[in-house]
């Protein structure tokens, strides 16, 4: 689920990019994480990439699915870095 918050919250943003010249910190934060080789555009192949990286990194157990208690355990990993 959070990787759907990431690309939600990216898309979500999208009309204000269109009326501005700059992203802000959060959009440009989520921008570098999708364009992996950093040439400042995001491609299909990119988004699918990040969210197959955030699918292994919050599916701790490996099993290919994403329990309740994983999603718990990433939130908990969250707020613990603010």
């Amino acid at each position: 689920m959070v990787w759907i918050k990431i690309l939600l919250l990216f898309l979500l943003s999208y009309p204000s990019i269109s009326y501005s010249t700059e992203l802000n910190e959060e959009e440009e934060m989520y921008f570098n994480f999708v364009d992996l080789n950093n040439d400042g555009v995001i491609t299909y192949e990119e988004i699918e990439q990040s969210l197959n990286l955030l699918f292994q990194i919050i599916d701790l157990n490996q099993d290919n699915k994403i329990s309740q208690n994983e999603i718990h355990e990433l939130k908990h990993i969250i707020e613990s870095l603010r």
